[in-house]
């Protein structure tokens, strides 16, 4: 293949601090890979999860799945109606559809990545706290403009229920 072939790709490196995309919740996001990047086949993102905090409202995608890949520390998820917990190293698979949270059960930080194919859910993170700024305290404003735009629903009934029950929440995190 000629270096100048639509197909071509390059070797690209990219450095730990490179690509950090912001805080969400207690949530770091580092773009590492975006779907323009692979023709919309997938992206991925890292993220660092403070001590007892969720990475996210439960919620399902009607368009992506996801896996989830421990990077260091050990998560918890929800996926349907099942808890499970992943030490470093190991996967959590959530296919579209199918209702699922993850957060850190620890009193350590955990980091993940997820790997979400189709690409483009990516540009979710990035537009969030822009939203939420926007929104102030309208979670519903914010739900909706995300169900629309992203095919993405969330249950705060069931996010209420994995706080209290796993003694988790939204804090802020400390890098």
């Amino acid at each position: 293949m000629s270096p100048n072939s639509a197909n071509h790709t390059t070797t690209t490196v990219l450095g730990p601090d490179v690509d950090l995309a912001g805080t969400l919740a207690s949530t770091g996001v580092r773009m590492m890979v975006r779907s323009k990047q692979t023709e919309g086949g997938f992206s991925l993102v890292q993220h660092r999860i403070a001590p007892h905090s969720m990475t996210s409202p439960v919620h399902r995608h009607s368009r992506e799945d996801e896996y989830t890949v421990v990077q260091s520390g050990r998560v918890a998820a929800m996926v349907g109606d099942e808890v499970v917990y992943a030490e470093t190293g190991a996967m959590i698979f959530k296919p579209r559809g199918q209702w699922h949270a993850v957060w850190n059960p620890d009193d350590a930080p955990a980091r993940i990545l997820e790997i979400i194919t189709p690409g483009g859910m990516e540009d979710l993170f990035e537009l969030m706290p822009k939203l939420l700024a926007e929104a102030g305290s309208a979670a519903e404003s914010v739900a909706a403009r995300v169900e629309a735009d992203f095919g993405i629903e969330f249950d705060l009934v069931a996010t209420a229920e994995i706080a209290q029950t796993h003694g988790v929440g939204f804090g802020i995190e400390s890098h």
